[in-house]
């Protein structure tokens, strides 16, 4: 609704990248017309490894208009832990980028490289699937940090984050004034909580990238793009 309403406002922004609403859509829709066509559906689980950037969000979009649920795994991560989220999720797909193929084990899922298919998902219909979701399915799957034993995962469904996201977006009162930081790792649900408020109220979201800022650029950052929501630890 809100890329409908208006669709050449800025959405998302990454360093020098930046996407308005109607490119997260028609992005998103791109890909989920994709993954419909490699079996992707409601409760099918896709795992989104990537680095930091404005696809992080357009994945998860894309997912969710598919009607599955993600996994994300930081690319980052020990490869016993990555095998055991994979092997653990039932992951029918892996959304990732070349550079990362080598960090992902031998036994994996149909990965997906968004950099190498590009013309491939330019192709895909830019029109949003027809696709029979409802509140009480899967949105996401997050894992333990495995402190106390192996990690587990933890479902939750789209019901659940929807009412959050809607309280947290009143509560915050945003509008499309507003620029919001996505700071948190997509291994936290916080991550979520500053990406769907922001795109249910029209704001801009603006996604850190890989490197930490120091305290200095920190407050540069703050200046440069205006931002007005910060979620810190």
């Amino acid at each position: 609704r809100q890329a409908k309403k208006t669709p050449e406002a800025v959405a998302v922004a990454c360093g020098q990248e930046t996407l308005t609403y109607r490119e997260v859509s028609e992005r998103s829709s791109r890909l989920a017309n994709h993954l419909l066509a490699l079996g992707v559906g409601p409760e099918t689980v896709v795992a989104i490894s990537l680095e930091r950037s404005t696809d992080l969000v357009m994945t998860q979009l894309a997912v969710w208009t598919a009607g599955g649920a993600y996994v994300p795994i930081d690319p980052h991560f020990p490869a016993n832990r990555v095998a055991l989220m994979l092997k653990d999720s039932e992951a029918a797909v892996l959304l990732t980028q070349s550079s990362l193929l080598r960090r992902q084990p031998a036994e994996r899922p149909m990965a997906v490289c968004l950099d190498r298919e590009r013309a491939l998902l330019a192709r895909e219909s830019r029109e949003t699937p027809a696709v029979a979701t409802t509140g009480d399915n899967h949105a996401y799957l997050l894992y333990t940090s495995g402190s106390t034993g192996q990690p587990k995962g933890v479902l939750v469904s789209h019901g659940a984050i929807a009412e959050h996201c809607l309280n947290a977006r009143d509560c915050y009162e945003l509008d499309p004034r507003d620029v919001v930081l996505q700071f948190a790792s997509l291994s936290f649900d916080v991550s979520l909580e500053e990406i769907l408020p922001t795109l249910i109220a029209g704001a801009r979201l603006v996604v850190m990238g890989a490197s930490v800022w120091h305290p200095a650029e920190f407050h540069r950052k703050i200046s440069e793009f205006g931002l007005t929501v910060l979620n810190l630890p």
